[in-house]
């Protein structure tokens, strides 16, 4: 838009200097002279330097196009409720590797400041989960799904920030969120993450005069091995194994398999569970079968320890873990990415309890379970995997 005074512009009175320039036989500059006195100006420069530059309109950013249904939801793994939902729209690998390296860096400097924090890790966690709505494993392997949101080393900062550094804080978590708006349409899930992203702003906005950093204010008493807690990020419940007091971690397993978390990021259960009645899914679900040579089958977990064996005659008997079974082909249920223990796998979930239906034994305990003891006094996650395939 050319810019106006006195309700004439330059290209106007360019093309007026022009005319004249023709009719009269004089350079071009000139006409531009004798234009702008005809308008009440010494000369052209005079002119150009009275320009009020006209203030810009607010740009819009573009939203996508609202897609019919607007809408997917994603379920849970037990019971099949709808338990959320996600734009159905993808946004770009790039777009997504942008934001978690944001968030990653956000988190790492809130590591202290347990409201800004708290956002953080929702946002976070959500983004990961439509990640993986958006995108199959054919489409996008594992071994780069993991780091976009989660897998890189945070760079803690503790204490307080400086103001300078609370501002750009602010900035990165601005550009965070602008770049999922230029990327997802209008819906309900959108709005629910920006309600986060406020969340997260206004904790920002309001720092703690001091932060409570564990090495100077080490949290009160070890978590006994055997406790059990809620590890956050993903609310799994888990047994724990070690609490490193030194380092405030804590080492245990949940349904999918061995973790290891910050003190502050997992919850003692008020209730607490027997020992006999954790079954974790890692090692209670079928994730393969092997077929013998003599049509012996035997189910095994994911960490490729036989649970149940069927003879020819149809007789279904458990397995001790640590036999070495010889096969002649093998077969998958799931992979990595569709796991049972995760969300939005329900239906991989179905498939391993109708085997273990099938097989008679969807309400007894295999052999590897009789383990947990054992390695809890030992501290020792590793003896819940004994291979047995050979």
């Amino acid at each position: 838009m050319d810019r106006k005074i006195n309700g004439h512009n330059a290209a106007y009175l360019k093309r007026k200097a022009k005319n004249l320039s023709k009719a009269q036989g004089i350079t071009h500059t000139q006409a531009l002279n004798l234009v702008a006195k005809e308008h009440g100006y010494e000369n052209w420069d005079n002119f150009m330097n009275k320009r009020k530059p006209e203030p810009r309109p607010e740009a819009t950013p573009r939203r996508p196009k609202v897609p019919e249904p607007a809408v997917l939801n994603y379920h849970d793994v037990r019971t099949g409720a709808v338990i959320g939902q996600h734009p159905n729209k993808k946004m770009s690998v790039r777009r997504h590797t942008r934001v978690g390296t944001l968030l990653q860096e956000l988190i790492g400097e809130t590591e202290y400041h347990k409201r800004a924090k708290s956002a953080l890790q929702d946002i976070r966690s959500l983004m990961d989960t439509w990640l993986g709505c958006e995108y199959n494993e054919a489409e996008l392997p594992n071994a780069e799904f993991n780091p976009v949101y989660y897998g890189r080393s945070a760079n803690l900062e503790w204490g307080v920030p400086t103001p300078k550094r609370q501002a750009e804080l602010k900035r990165l978590l601005r550009a965070a969120r602008s770049v999922i708006d230029r990327s997802y349409h209008d819906c309900k899930p959108l709005d629910k993450l920006h309600e986060r992203f406020d969340l997260a702003l206004k904790a920002l906005e309001k720092w703690p005069k001091h932060i409570k950093v564990p090495g100077h204010n080490p949290f009160r008493g070890r978590v006994p091995a055997g406790t059990f807690v809620r590890v956050d990020h993903n609310k799994q419940i888990g047994v724990v194994f070690h609490h490193d007091t030194g380092h405030q971690v804590i080492e245990g397993y949940t349904d999918g398999g061995h973790f290891l978390a910050g003190r502050d990021e997992v919850s003692v259960l008020r209730k607490q569970l027997l020992i006999a009645d954790f079954k974790p899914m890692r090692l209670c679900l079928p994730y393969g079968k092997w077929t013998c040579a003599n049509g012996r089958e035997v189910l095994f977990n994911r960490d490729y320890c036989p649970i149940w064996q069927r003879s020819p005659d149809g007789t279904v008997t458990a397995i001790q873990p640590d036999v070495y079974v010889r096969y002649e082909t093998t077969e998958h249920y799931y992979n990595d990415r569709s796991a049972p223990y995760y969300i939005h796998n329900e239906a991989t979930f179905e498939t391993c309890t109708g085997i273990l239906k099938d097989w008679g034994v969807a309400e007894k305990r295999n052999l590897v379970l009789d383990l947990l003891p054992a390695a809890l006094a030992a501290g020792d996650v590793g003896l819940l995997s004994p291979k047995g395939i050979s």
